[in-house]
């Protein structure tokens, strides 16, 4: 039976707003026939899972949505009468038939029968058009100096990339990465957890200040930014590491930027609803090389608008691991830039080197072969690791029926703060929550975010409150979950509740630690909407790093479990893992891959 938008939207498959889309677009278009009512309600529905566009012949080989009600046997129509229907349709225009952008239609169409919001499309194809150009241009192209001096860059790498150890197969990818990044004007450098992302980068901006000296010029202006300020602060902490050994003069070492921002602040986000910044195509960024870290966590629109403010000039260095979570919102840009190029030499267009060799953990880390066997789908081999009374590093723990996790839990949870508890200033107390961290699949129900934070609170003696915005105990970890500009907070990053040492009779303040900048002691009422930070998703912990994890998974499988959702949670962890999750669930997760409908690799690579 193939439904219609009341009967998808009564069943939780549609919400209410893609049904208010839908018909919104139905009416301004004269359209009434429910086929075409339903495409745009399920366009809707499909950016809000997170992708750009709906790709209509893969979905109507389907027989189901899958939500956290189960599977639906619903059918759909034929993709070939579906396609023509579009195809006659005043709400879409058909790319081919005309002049693209004639038409003013709410939906895009194009030749491989992906259906999008037109919004997303126009991003799509300005993003591509402009990575595009960055990998096409050559060193003739207007205002822009591409001329490389060989010699500089030769000893440059030699010196930055000494041989490998005898014995060690394979090519030197980071030395490839940093070759390839030099000569390109876009690159990315793409790895797992401990491949040397951040060592390489600082060694391309390195060279780079070499070669504008080796050409008489200033250094080059440099910005880093990433999507957090958590991962902004992780950003720049490893940066100031590496530099600080680096085999370079001191001049070359003053010309890398110490500092990093996130993306938004670098922006200039103005006021209001909507995504509208400061810097444009108009009033571009003054910079020469921008480097974003964390790339697997930027959105198609962010990235859009970000490289929009970029000059034509400047060059743009893109890290992060292919196999993480993507974006919260719509996009999964780092895969589709990456998707099908491995392999390939650093001299061809496409400018990607994917790094292997891990330098965090030993041979033996039984963490780093947990990582690999779960991102090559191997469940029963990550059980038989986690099931290792052997390799401590990593176990997992089966739940009780109908009792949970009980004391084993507990346990884990009291341990894992001890040191939290011990410290008392603000700042050593962030420190602190940087060595456990509770993760979560989900915010809701027994193993969701509410519940182990309200189990924390209890163990480690601080009231239960859902309010964060009256009185609070000193020592509270609060994280923002919301952007909020004013403050210059943004989603995901975390103070501590405390008293100000410099104004006790205030009472308790939140302090926040940004990158780069003085500690900050903001009233509470000020920072608008924030919860306690125990435990968190595990999409909020991604540009984070902690010695270790508990991860907690549903007792029952559910359709937000993925491989990539488990490797992310289990690559935040340094010395050691716990995994409260039951065999099926976890063979049912590891099982699972996203897979996000874009045109952006095909746009992109064509």
């Amino acid at each position: 039976m193939i439904p219609d938008l009341t009967r998808l939207r009564s069943s939780g498959d549609l919400s209410p707003l893609d049904e208010h889309f839908a018909r919104a677009m139905g009416r301004l278009a004269g359209e009434e026939r429910s086929e075409l009512l339903l495409a745009a309600g399920l366009v809707s529905r499909w950016v809000s899972n997170g992708h750009v566009c709906l790709d209509i012949p893969g979905f109507a080989a389907g027989a189901f949505l899958l939500t956290d009600s189960g599977e639906k046997p619903w059918a759909w129509p034929a993709a070939d009468e579906w396609l023509a229907m579009l195809a006659d349709s005043e709400m879409v225009e058909v790319l081919g038939r005309g002049p693209v952008g004639s038409s003013s239609a709410p939906l895009v169409l194009d030749a491989a029968g992906r259906l999008y919001l037109r919004r997303y499309w126009d991003d799509q194809q300005a993003l591509a058009a402009a990575l595009g150009g960055r990998v096409d241009a050559g060193a003739a192209a207007d205002g822009v100096n591409n001329e490389v001096d060989e010699a500089v860059l030769a000893d440059g790498l030699g010196r930055l990339f000494p041989a490998l150890p005898d014995g060690d197969a394979g090519p030197d990818l980071q030395r490839q990465a940093a070759e390839g990044a030099v000569r390109s004007r876009f690159f990315v450098i793409s790895g797992g957890p401990g491949t040397g992302k951040t060592s390489t980068v600082v060694k391309i901006l390195a060279l780079l200040v070499e070669q504008a000296a080796a050409r008489g010029e200033p250094a080059p202006r440099m910005q880093m930014v990433a999507p957090t300020g958590k991962a902004a602060a992780h950003l720049q902490g490893a940066v100031q590491r590496s530099l600080s050994s680096l085999a370079c003069s001191e001049a070359v070492r003053a010309g890398v930027p110490l500092s990093a921002s996130t993306i938004h602040r670098s922006l200039g986000l103005r006021g209001g609803s909507g995504m509208r910044f400061r810097h444009t195509a108009e009033n571009p960024l003054e910079v020469d090389v921008l480097l974003v870290d964390e790339a697997s966590m930027v959105d198609l629109v962010l990235m859009s608008r970000l490289v929009d403010a970029l000059p034509p000039s400047a060059r743009l260095i893109l890290l992060g691991d292919r196999d993480q979570l993507a974006s919260v919102e719509a996009g999964a840009v780092l895969g589709d830039i990456g998707r099908g190029i491995d392999g390939e030499p650093v001299t061809a267009p496409r400018s990607v080197v994917h790094l292997t060799r891990n330098y965090r953990f030993a041979a033996e880390s039984a963490i780093e072969e947990l990582i690999q066997r779960i991102n090559a789908g191997n469940a029963e081999g990550a059980l038989a690791l986690l099931d290792d009374e052997t390799r401590p590093e990593v176990r997992r723990v089966e739940p009780t029926p109908g009792r949970g996790w009980g004391k084993a839990l507990a346990e884990t949870i009291a341990q894992g703060y001890r040191a939290f508890g011990e410290e008392t200033s603000p700042s050593g107390q962030l420190k602190a929550l940087d060595r456990f961290r509770i993760l979560c699949a989900h915010r809701h129900g027994p193993g969701g975010v509410d519940a182990l934070n309200a189990q924390a609170e209890y163990l480690l003696g601080f009231d239960p409150i859902e309010d964060l915005s009256g009185v609070l105990q000193a020592g509270r970890p609060i994280g923002m979950t919301r952007n909020n500009y004013e403050l210059d907070l943004y989603n995901g990053d975390v103070g501590i509740i405390g008293l100000d040492p410099d104004s006790p009779e205030r009472g308790h303040r939140a302090f926040f630690q940004s990158p780069g900048e003085e500690p900050r002691w903001l009233s509470p009422l000020s920072i608008g909407t924030a919860e306690t930070v125990f435990a968190t998703t595990v999409h909020k912990s991604q540009g984070s790093e902690f010695a270790e994890i508990a991860l907690v998974l549903p007792e029952e499988v559910s359709p937000i479990l993925s491989r990539e959702l488990v490797y992310t949670a289990i690559s935040r962890a340094r010395e050691r893992v716990t995994v409260f999750a039951s065999r099926e669930v976890l063979v049912e997760a590891i099982g699972r891959r996203i897979e996000r409908s874009s045109g952006l690799s095909a746009a992109l690579w064509g």
